[in-house]
């Protein structure tokens, strides 16, 4: 049985994602924005579901099934639900100052109310049969994608965003489930009121973009005390408190963060851009994040009282925030939390192939996801063709001991492109798309940081440590996909020196024996060298930028900025000819 799965078919909605689930494997997955190189692409993803099939081999007619995430949702009705008054009120003052901007946002929403979704729906213009498709409920393909992945035979699973559909086109910003077994079972809602585009109207306050850069306003967060600003933001949040959400009379005002002009213009907007003047941006960031913190783990708290569970699976855009990831974790009560490499929508495009699977077999398919390399990888043919479209820019040599060339280079205390196998899936560079450093040497950090990545300085880098050594490093344990931090032993503060975050924590990546195994070679070859079972490892993109999808761009990259050697595949690649 072969199964696509999809984020969304209208082209409306946030980074658009295509999986395929071939003979019960996940054998392809990737995001529409690798290919286009436009960030959180949220357009009908046909170039990915073209590469989809280009890599199984198979044609758009041997998919057995289609499963869509995002069903037609009910979106102004969902907004009257929790109160007649409120999208009145958190409208009229932007009409009031701006009705320009109100217009445009209005405009653009009503039509998205008003077409028919069947009507935009891109598979069905590329010739998919109506039979083969399928909607599937956003949460529950959400928890699906991370419950049949977590290895977990019992777990209270949680999908928590911004806000989206149940299959009958109720919108909520959550959903919580029981999972015991083959079954998943639905408990709650999280109601609208409590959007996570919360973060989000906060992230674009501060003059960052929605959608793509809250991890900015995460890392700000950490720099300041949250205590200057805290009281303030609390009066524009809603709250849960006494086991119960305490709505914030101007909740629709986040549910405007994707237009910014349409939020700055907003109630929410206006006071929280006077804070940002009156106190600093990075104490409005802090508040945020604290308060933020502070609601959904005591949410989630509430949860453990009343349902006892041991076992904790977190999908959805909010648990892309690793230090809410942490505190989750070390509640009592829980001893184990999974989250998908993918939290946000795209585990949708999985969880909506898995699900349908499920309900066409009468049996789920269980995944074991230790690498998230899952996109499109190159030949050495091809790699070696796009290295010769560069000419005399760059030299290279080919090398099978690739992996300890690259741990000697660290080594010596070189920047290392590093661009092998299938890209990633996620945000996350786990091993096939990095840029690697010594993690002892803060210069590097800094390096990499301003002239590479060219983001600000106090965005942190994670660490990839090899998992056997982790409880030698770590207080806590980290996660094999970067999704949450923890604490460093301070006698091993200096080994990891330039990955660890002001309050002595780090966002760490277990390497274990599952992962890809070109990674846990260099770390072991670097270890071996230098007696550090760890590598400094970011992202291979400028910030603000996918990933990079082609050797091409990886080249193009490495020349504009400050790394000191690439390797793809068994390449080496320098600007300077290689001795």
């Amino acid at each position: 049985m072969n199964i696509l799965g999809i984020s969304d078919v209208t082209g409306n909605h946030s980074h658009s994602c295509v999986a395929i689930l071939q003979d019960d494997k996940l054998a392809f997955a990737l995001s529409q924005e690798r290919i286009s190189r436009i960030k959180n692409d949220s357009s009908f993803p046909l170039q990915a579901i073209q590469s989809a099939l280009d890599y199984t081999a198979l044609r758009l007619q041997d998919i057995d099934a289609f499963a869509c995430a995002y069903p037609p949702p009910r979106y102004y009705q969902s907004l009257r639900r929790d109160g007649f008054f409120d999208l009145p009120r958190s409208l009229i003052r932007v009409m009031l100052r701006h009705p320009l901007v109100l217009g445009r946002y209005l405009t653009a929403n009503i039509k998205k109310g008003v077409i028919d979704p069947q009507k935009m729906n891109g598979l069905f213009e590329i010739g998919v049969p109506a039979a083969k498709f399928h909607w599937i409920d956003h949460h529950l393909a959400h928890v699906s994608a991370g419950y049949f992945a977590s290895g977990f035979e019992d777990a209270l699973a949680i999908s928590y965003g911004g806000f989206a559909p149940h299959l009958d086109g109720n919108n909520v910003a959550g959903a919580v489930y029981r999972c015991q077994g083959d079954g998943i079972e639905f408990l709650e809602d999280i109601p609208m009121t409590a959007t996570g585009c919360y973060f989000s109207g906060v992230t674009v306050a501060l003059g960052f973009k929605y959608m793509a850069q809250e991890g900015k306003t995460m890392g700000l967060a950490k720099t300041v005390d949250f205590q200057p600003a805290y009281d303030r933001l609390k009066k524009l949040t809603t709250c849960f408190r006494d086991g119960v959400w305490h709505k914030y009379p101007f909740w629709v005002d986040y549910i405007q963060s994707p237009r910014a002009d349409a939020f700055i213009a907003s109630r929410t907007g206006h006071f929280l851009n006077k804070w940002i003047a009156k106190t600093s941006p990075a104490q409005v960031a802090a508040a945020a994040q604290h308060l933020w913190e502070e609601n959904i783990v005591r949410y989630i708290a509430h949860l453990q009282t009343r349902h006892q569970f041991r076992h904790l699976v977190l999908s959805g855009g909010v648990f892309a925030n690793v230090q809410i990831n942490r505190l989750a974790a070390d509640l009592p009560g829980i001893e184990e939390v999974y989250i998908h490499p993918h939290p946000g929508d795209g585990s949708t495009a999985i969880g909506a192939a898995l699900h349908i699977r499920k309900q066409l077999a009468g049996k789920p398919v269980r995944l074991s996801l230790g690498d998230t390399g899952w996109g499109v990888d190159f030949t050495e043919r091809a790699i070696e063709t796009a290295i010769r479209r560069f000419g005399s820019r760059i030299y290279y040599e080919k090398r099978e001991d690739f992996h300890q060339v690259a741990a000697q280079q660290l080594g010596q205390g070189q920047i290392v492109g590093w661009f092998q196998g299938r890209e990633e899936y996620g945000p996350r560079a786990l091993g096939h798309r990095c840029i690697l450093a010594d993690p002892r040497r803060t210069e590097l950090k800094d390096k990499i940081t301003l002239a590479i990545k060219k983001r600000e300085h106090w965005i942190p880098i994670a660490p990839s440590i090899l998992a056997e050594h982790a409880s030698a490093y770590l207080e806590n344990m980290g996660d094999t996909f970067m999704q949450r931090v923890c604490h460093v032993r301070s006698r091993k503060r200096n080994d990891i020196a330039a990955a660890i975050h002001a309050d002595g924590s780090a966002r760490v990546q277990l390497v274990g024996t599952d992962a890809y195994a070109p990674f846990r070679q260099l770390l072991q070859e670097f270890y071996r060298i230098t007696g550090i079972p760890a590598l400094l490892n970011t992202s291979f993109n400028v910030h603000g930028e996918p990933i990079v999808h082609l050797p091409e761009e990886a080249i193009t990259l490495f020349l504009a900025g400050d790394m000191d050697v690439l390797i793809i595949g068994p390449f080496i690649i320098k600007k300077d000819k290689v001795e």
